[in-house]
């Protein structure tokens, strides 16, 4: 069981990157009325297969920060005060069990040795579909917030271990810095002995959650994206030809994206994997969707997806849509 509260803000978050809400709630097999139930718990099925719905409409990078921003401003925040008198980061990590048991029953993190070196676990019954790697990226990137949160510092991953032999999202997500093993019969990531021996840094400056989530996307991006989306099939639009369709100047087009702390250049690559990703679907081939989508050849096209994503079409066609 998870927190409805958790998956609430998670759909605040992500609802600002022109996600429509009520039909993902639709597919996760989540309450339509999910923001009007009084229910503490949801079941883990549907929240995991939302996690992977969404995913799988912004990319990795996008998910992976908008994931960040939800631990960091509004989820870890509720827990932190419950770590508030422990002496070490060790201490912390080993109590964590019995304060993710409460707040997520049917959660089995540990703290383990193995060979002389600390994994904080995660175990889970490892299935083999698209949506478990997204289920482990989850917890890993959890797993990173805390510990920022509990040392006060922009502590990294190193090390981290995988269930899913498929370790493209996870690497994506992390960067190739970190060391990833793929096939373990857990999650777990690295924790060095001088983290673990540091003191606990919870303040109670720390337990307040207030702070306003990042906009995203606002009205006029979102009503530009829905215009721009059905002439993206047919070339590679300009700013200027952007601009023309919604009758604004381009100057004037480009101070209203500014304001809104976006740029022509982001609602069009956001453009092109929406499209891809329905292309995909449809089971078009990647060298027909680089030609749809204007692009010269199949390798301009690999590079901006993989600038927008973190994965090539094809590593993306396969992990996130279970697509050979």
């Amino acid at each position: 069981m998870i927190r409805t509260g958790y998956t609430k803000i998670l759909l605040e978050v992500f609802s600002k990157h022109n996600i429509d809400i009520h039909e993902i709630l639709r597919e996760s097999g989540l309450p339509p009325d999910l923001f009007d139930t009084n229910n503490d718990f949801l079941p883990v099925e549907p929240v995991r297969r939302l996690v992977y719905l969404l995913s799988s409409q912004v990319g990795v990078n996008s998910f992976s920060e908008m994931l960040r921003i939800a631990f960091r401003q509004r989820i870890i925040p509720q827990i932190l005060g419950l770590f508030k008198n422990v002496e070490t980061v060790r201490d912390a990590l080993s109590k964590s069990y019995e304060i993710f048991s409460y707040d997520t029953p049917g959660s089995n993190v540990t703290l383990k040795s193995e060979h002389e070196q600390c994994w904080f676990c995660r175990d889970a019954p490892y299935e083999d579909t698209p949506s478990f790697i997204w289920g482990e990226l989850f917890a890993i990137l959890y797993i990173e917030e805390l510990l920022q949160s509990l040392t006060k510092s922009n502590w990294k991953i190193t090390k981290v271990k995988i269930q899913h032999t498929d370790s493209d999202v996870v690497q994506a997500a992390l960067g190739k810095s970190v060391q990833l093993y793929i096939g373990h019969p857990n999650t777990a990531v690295y924790i060095d002995e001088e983290t673990l021996n540091s003191k606990g840094q919870v303040h109670e400056s720390d337990l307040l959650f207030n702070k306003p989530l990042v906009e995203w996307h606002t009205s006029f991006s979102d009503s530009v994206f829905t215009a721009l989306l059905p002439y993206v099939k047919e070339h590679s639009l300009t700013v200027e030809q952007a601009a023309k369709l919604l009758k604004l100047t381009p100057r004037t087009f480009q101070r209203r994206l500014k304001e809104e702390r976006t740029s022509f250049r982001k609602v069009k690559e956001s453009l092109m994997l929406s499209v891809s990703c329905e292309l995909m679907e449809e089971g078009h081939s990647l060298t027909h969707i680089s030609s749809q989508l204007g692009y010269n050849n199949i390798s301009h096209y690999s590079r901006a997806f993989k600038r927008v994503t973190g994965l090539t079409p094809k590593s993306y066609r396969k992990s996130i849509l279970g697509l050979c």
